[in-house]
């Protein structure tokens, strides 16, 4: 508590037994006088005893008018609180290791304006009597923190915002600045964990001191610059995501101080000019098989006639001749190779689009798990393990689903005399594009495909297999009935790692009414 008057009386002073304390030493009381902080001295009952200049115009008091002046009042009721912990400091003054106090006061002046001011109460062991109060205007330090507060907010939403990553490193390497984006680029959870690195370690082979040669290089956009470089950057995980980089060195008069790098990623940009370069080889695979499929149908048609005369009168002569005679091992070699000129004749047919078939809204599922059912139990696939991960409730799609089982059986036959017999074949059904797109995802663990291969596989008449195992046509013809429902294929494999069809076909509304529907079953094969 504080000390009554009784009890502080030997060692209160007066206004003018402080003035003249002040004024025994002119020199001091010049100082006061002249400093442009406010200095007041104020009794132990908080009565102003002493204010300078400066505490009278910070204060907005008319000069001398502080001079017997409460405290309390003169802090008023916003600043209670402060008045409240002056008092609780002198309550316990005797159990406090420390002689001041200081606190951030706002105060409203008679021309009513707002000023912060940083008050500091000194308490003199020397001077039990009474204690000083500094007041120091920190309204303009105040005002320019929060503007750069709210420069520095606005920076960082900026940066933050960007969809490109940005990050900065002192000239020690230690990360300093990187933004949401840098952190998913990189599969970073939060800024912890990204702090910790150095930034060599966001680049392989000393790429990093790389970099920054360029940078200080007056050749790749002036000195400090570094634009357009693409490169690769270390993800959290270890595999590398390319980048385009422009980045830079930040100087502080001439010195070297930071430096920065902007990443975009190219993932979606490069997958997008892949998307472009196949569809562009698959249009152009397309006008070949056009052109092929025109002399296909042609040539299939001179030959059907002469082979169907060979075989009949083959079989003619055979009866004639008997079983036993020696001709017919010959005959039967005839009937055999000609059957199978017949089926290349039928197979160039199927490629020419020379039949016509009605298209219907069907589901995928049922073609899929059809060509099993007629498959699964011939011996080439007795030690195959099938995987199924089918789709519930996939919307139709429009087509013919004796065509599209040929698709399916191509690419399962493939697969399984791919890996000789023995191995795994999934075959997954799922709807993309909200409902517009269903893909069928076709894969096997035979030994793959060459990449100088993958671009060859769909072209007529192009086989791996030896001499007479295939025509090297069912890949082609695939390709043309998918075309033909208005579908996608492509294949993906590394060697050694099997092989990955990807089949996409437009989905249809299950409600077809009417004409729509009607017109819907007129489309056929034949380029309608």
């Amino acid at each position: 508590m504080l000390k009554s008057d009784d009890e502080r009386s030997p060692l209160h002073k007066s206004l003018p037994e402080v003035t003249n304390e002040l004024g025994s030493h002119l020199y001091l009381y010049q100082i006061l006088e002249e400093t442009p902080n406010g200095v007041m001295v104020v009794s132990l009952d908080h009565q102003v005893l002493y204010a300078n200049p400066a505490a009278n115009q910070l204060l907005g008091v008319g000069y001398r008018d502080l001079t017997d002046t409460d405290l309390e009042r003169l802090l008023g009721e916003e600043n209670q609180w402060f008045f409240y912990q002056i008092g609780q400091f002198f309550d316990n003054l005797a159990e406090m290791d420390r002689t001041k106090i200081r606190h951030e006061i706002e105060i409203t002046t008679g021309e009513n304006q707002r000023k912060i001011l940083d008050a500091a109460l000194i308490y003199p062991p020397a001077s039990p009597a009474y204690y000083l109060m500094y007041l120091i205007d920190i309204t303009q330090r105040k005002k320019l923190e929060g503007e750069l507060r709210r420069r520095n907010t606005f920076f960082n939403n900026l940066i933050n915002s960007s969809v490109d990553g940005i990050i900065a490193a002192d000239m020690n390497g230690k990360l300093i600045l990187f933004n949401d984006a840098a952190l998913t680029l990189l599969g970073y959870l939060d800024d912890a964990s990204l702090e910790r690195l150095h930034v060599t370690s966001l680049y392989q082979n000393g790429l990093a001191y790389k970099i920054i040669e360029r940078m200080r290089s007056d050749e790749f956009g002036g000195r400090g610059k570094l634009l357009y470089h693409e490169l690769s950057v270390c993800h959290k995980v270890g595999h590398e995501i390319p980048v385009r980089f422009s980045g830079g060195i930040i100087y502080d008069k001439d010195k070297e101080i930071a430096t920065f790098g902007i990443f975009t990623d190219l993932r979606d940009i490069i997958k997008i000019e892949q998307d472009l370069e196949q569809t562009h080889n698959m249009l152009m695979q397309s006008e070949k098989m056009a052109g092929l499929g025109r002399l296909a149908a042609g040539v299939a048609h001179e030959i059907n006639n002469p082979m169907s005369g060979i075989m009949l009168y083959a079989n003619l002569i055979k009866e004639d001749l008997g079983e036993n005679h020696t001709a017919s091992p010959d005959l039967d070699t005839i009937i055999h190779e000609a059957e199978r000129c017949k089926v290349i004749v039928a197979d160039l047919l199927e490629f020419s689009h020379q039949t016509r078939y009605e298209m219907e809204p069907i589901d995928i599922n049922e073609v899929v798990q059809k060509t099993l059912g007629i498959l699964s139990n011939q011996p080439l696939y007795h030690n195959i393990k099938f995987n199924l991960n089918l789709a519930e409730k996939l919307p139709p799609t429009l087509g013919n689903s004796i065509r599209l089982n040929q698709v399916m059986m191509n690419l399962m036959v493939n697969a399984a005399q791919a890996m000789k017999g023995e191995g795994t074949i999934s075959i997954t059904s799922r709807a993309r594009a909200g409902n517009d797109i269903n893909e069928i995802l076709l894969s096997d663990t035979g030994p793959g495909i060459e990449e100088d291969l993958k671009e060859k596989i769909f072209e007529p008449f192009f086989t791996t297999k030896t001499t007479g195992e295939g025509t090297g046509l069912g890949l082609s013809v695939s390709y043309a009935i998918v075309k033909e429902h208005q579908g996608t294929i492509k294949v993906s494999s590394s060697p050694g790692k099997g092989a990955l069809f990807t089949l996409r076909f437009p989905a249809v509304v299950d409600t077809l009414k009417g004409e729509n529907h009607e017109q819907q079953h007129d489309l056929t094969t034949a380029g309608e």
